[in-house]
Formats: structure tokens, C-alpha cells, sequence
């Protein structure tokens, strides 16, 4: 059995594990059993169904499989969606999160719809190499289809070993094609940071990994040094990540003292991390929205309720425990909830998360799915389906009427597509095949990009508060 020592913190600070299951099946199975649990009528029917399975199952069964199950199905018994039991390959996926560092292809991909699209690809990557655009739809990895796949599934299958090849097969502009991709290290950048007009500075983190404080600060650091007057602080979309992490950019951010978050363990004990920093000296504003979670939501809440900090966009996700990971010689690890973490003020969001100060929801085509048409099946005048409606939608979104939304596309739908096309020098046929289709798909990922009412209302409030 692995012992493990918690401190105060809920930390591991010592870890010494030994593969103990084994050995105790194994002395029991020589008639030896010194298990506490020994006389314990559950666990006697634990190894008589371990020894049932070893030893009567139809097939062999590998013994660290029916381990890793069982080790499995404990943490499971919790009830817990944040806690789990890795095996050594999940738990090295977990690693590379955390890290910002994995073995990949270096395409960002998103899912809606049932549809699995790539929304964008890092420069230099092994995706952009071989011809990889934001648009594509995925259909399948290794010739196998993605139609059942959720997305951590499809990255799951797309990520492996560096040198190793994954074949893709995509859908562009009504036509598939299949391309093979070398896997390399890719190194993901987890804080995005510009200078906008009037000295309005933002930043947006993606997820605290281990890196994330240390480029929050440098890019915080160059923003000052052209002028900064005001800060957005964007967590929208961030899952969340190092409790280290985010402590380390609220001391950046809020002054000495300030609360940034409070920790209560099993025994009820509370411990509150404050800030050691001074401050970051400008007004500030900070983004969220409904995938906004965790770490992000400690971050957000410590702006707001320790600074005064306004938060614009929609209420944030609602996690409010804290995990440890302890990881075992064979590569397995454990991530476990510890504890639970509360806001300066006291309050536990879990599963309720943070109200916006100025609510401002997203547009509501941010959230259609990518429209896949091959020109076997293309949309014309008289068909009726949910993928008309979405068209529909995003023409409306781009600027072009489609005189309706119901699915149905008439004579002003016709006219609303040819229009598009003579915009992107497509032929005016008023009919949506698999050209039409990815050009649409691509003005609309474009349109988010330019879009942001909730990132403009942020803005507008610092100026009005820096003309004051």
C-alpha cells in the first residue's frame, strides 16, 4: 500500500510506495494473510473474486490489469468526478497538461454539434507542416471513425510517442483527404498578452500550468513598460490548473494582504493564502464565462471580492474542490480531492460559480457547429434539416438575411448564399456544397476573432473609469 504524508496544506510531502496488492494475493494464496482488513467479509470476497477471475476467466487475464480495475473501481465508489485513478499512460497525458508540454500534432480542436473541428494550429507545428487549416473537420484517426469519440478521446488517439506517425482524415471544403503526421514535443503557450488603444493592456491565460505564472509576470512587465493605464484579465474558456500558479499571478495582481483563497481540509481546518505582492497599480477587469473553472474561478474571485475587480461575461463554471496527485513507481498516479477552497470572503461556489458583475452573454452563433457538406449532398432550395438552421444562423451572424431560422431553405436562403459567395469569389449558385460550406466555416471562425462584445464592454469600462 503506498503511505503517504499530508501536511497542513494538504500537500504530498513524502511518498513511499511499494506494489503491495501483489504480495498480500500472494501470501494469501499461501494460506499467510496480514491485512488489517483480514476479517473483513467484503475483502474476503474481493480475493475470491480476484482468485475466481486469475483463475477461471475463459482467457488469461494480466494480473496488473485486474489491479489497475480494481484501484479503479475503488476511486470511482467516490462518487467524485475530479478524483480518478490514472494508469501510466493517462497519467502521463495528465503530466503534459500540466506541463503545457505534449507529444503531438499541434492542432487546437473543438467540438459541437457531434462534429470535431479544427479551430486552430500552432505556427511551426507538425500540423501546420502538413497542411492542417483552422476548418477542417475531422472524420477520423487511423482510418477509424471519430463519430462516437468525445473530444478528450480524439486527442487522446491523436497524441503518442514523438517520431510516431497518426494518419487524419479531414473534410475541407466538401472534400476528404487524409494526410500522416509526425508526432513531435510541442510546447503550448498558456498566456496570450497585447497592448490595445489608450494604453489598455490584455491578457489572457488558457490555464495555469508551470510555466503560466512566470510569463504572466514577463508579459505584465512589458505591458508596463509601453504605458499601461488599464488590464483585462481573460479566463474565459480555462479550466483551471496549479493552486501554486494562480497564487503566484494574484500576487502580481492584488496588494499585501490582500485574500486570495481559503483552504479547508477533512478536519475543518482553515488556512487562507493572502497576497505578498504590492499591487498591479491600474484598474482592472476581468473576463469569464461559463468553461471558466477552478483555478480560474480562485483567480476571479480574488480580483473581485479582495480589489474590487469587476467581472463581465456569464457565470463561471462552479468548481470548487482542490485535488493532489501522487503518483506510484509504475507510472500510475492518483488525483484525489483533499479538500474543498473557499473565496476571500467565505463562500464555496461549487457547482453554483461566480455571477458576473456586468453580464454580457456570448452571441449565440459562437456555439453552432461547423457545417460539413460534401458535394454529393449539398444543401438547395426545398431541403429541411438542422444543418439549414445552422447555416441559416451563421449567415445572419456574418451579415447576409436568409428571410428565416426554421431549417427550411427557401428562395431568401438561396439569395443569402449567393450573396456570400460573390463576397468570397465563389460561383453565385445560391446552393451550399462543399466549397461553400468550409468558407462559411472559416468567415465564421474569422467573426469570433473580430467579435467580442463581452471583451468590448470590458474595455469600454476602464475607459470610462480612466477619463474620470
Amino acid at each position: 500500500m503506498a503511505k503517504v504524508k499530508w501536511n497542513k496544506w494538504g500537500r504530498l510531502t513524502g511518498l513511499v510506495a511499494v506494489t503491495a496488492g501483489v504480495t498480500v494475493l500472494g501470501l494469501k494464496a499461501a494460506g499467510a494473510d496480514f491485512s488489517p482488513l483480514a476479517g473483513d467479509q467484503t475483502y474476503q470476497q474481493f480475493l475470491h473474486v480476484y482468485s475466481l477471475i486469475s483463475q477461471s476467466y475463459y482467457r488469461p487475464v494480466d494480473e496488473q490489469t485486474l489491479l489497475n480495475g480494481a484501484t479503479s473501481g475503488m476511486v470511482s465508489a467516490l462518487g467524485d468526478p475530479f478524483s480518478a485513478y490514472m494508469d501510466p499512460d493517462m497519467a502521463a497525458r495528465f503530466r503534459e497538461l500540466v506541463n503545457s508540454e505534449f507529444h503531438g500534432i499541434g492542432a487546437v480542436m473543438s467540438q459541437n454539434g457531434g462534429q470535431l473541428s479544427i479551430n486552430s494550429v500552432l505556427p511551426g507545428s507538425p500540423a501546420a507542416k502538413a497542411g492542417v487549416k483552422p476548418g477542417d473537420i475531422l472524420t477520423a484517426i487511423n482510418g477509424q471513425s471519430v463519430a462516437d469519440l468525445s473530444l478528450e478521446q480524439a486527442v487522446e488517439r491523436i497524441r503518442g510517442k514523438i517520431g510516431t506517425r497518426v494518419t487524419l482524415t479531414l473534410l475541407r471544403a466538401g472534400k476528404t483527404w487524409s494526410v500522416s503526421v509526425a508526432r513531435a514535443r510541442v510546447v503550448q503557450s498558456t498566456v496570450f498578452a497585447k497592448m490595445m488603444p489608450g494604453g489598455i493592456g490584455y491578457v489572457m491565460i488558457a490555464q495555469f500550468s508551470e510555466g503560466t505564472a512566470k510569463a504572466f509576470a514577463r508579459d505584465l512587465s512589458i505591458l508596463k513598460e509601453h504605458g499601461l493605464r488599464g488590464l483585462v484579465i481573460d479566463v474565459r474558456d480555462d479550466p483551471g490548473g496549479l493552486l501554486s500558479s494562480v497564487s503566484q499571478i494574484a500576487d502580481d495582481l492584488l496588494p499585501k494582504g490582500a485574500g486570495i483563497v481559503q483552504i479547508v481540509g477533512r478536519d475543518g481546518e482553515r488556512q487562507v493564502l493572502r497576497s505578498s505582492g504590492t499591487g498591479v497599480g491600474v484598474p482592472v477587469v476581468c473576463l469569464i464565462n461559463g468553461d471558466s473553472a477552478s483555478a480560474a474561478e480562485i483567480l476571479a474571485a480574488a480580483l473581485h471580492e479582495s480589489d474590487h475587480v469587476p467581472l463581465v461575461g456569464e457565470r463561471s463554471y462552479g468548481k470548487g474542490t482542490v485535488q493532489e496527485t501522487a503518483e506510484f513507481p509504475d507510472g500510475s498516479s492518483l488525483k484525489l480531492t483533499i479538500a474543498r477552497w473557499l473565496t476571500p470572503d467565505g463562500q464555496w461556489i461549487h457547482k453554483v460559480g461566480l455571477a458576473p458583475t456586468v453580464r454580457v452573454p456570448s452571441p449565440a452563433y459562437f456555439h453552432l457547429p461547423p457545417i460539413a457538406v460534401t458535394d454529393g449532398r449539398a444543401l438547395t432550395e426545398g431541403t429541411n434539416s438542422l444543418t439549414v438552421a445552422v447555416l441559416q444562423r451563421m449567415l445572419l451572424a456574418l451579415g447576409f438575411n436568409p428571410g428565416r431560422t426554421d431549417g427550411y431553405y427557401g428562395n431568401q436562403t438561396s439569395a443569402a448564399v449567393a450573396a456570400f459567395q460573390r463576397m468570397h469569389s465563389l460561383p453565385a449558385t445560391g446552393v451550399v456544397n462543399g466549397s461553400t460550406a468550409y468558407s462559411i466555416n472559416v468567415a465564421i471562425l474569422s467573426e469570433r476573432q473580430k467579435q467580442d462584445p463581452q471583451l468590448s464592454v470590458a474595455v469600454g469600462m476602464l475607459e470610462s473609469r480612466l477619463q474620470k
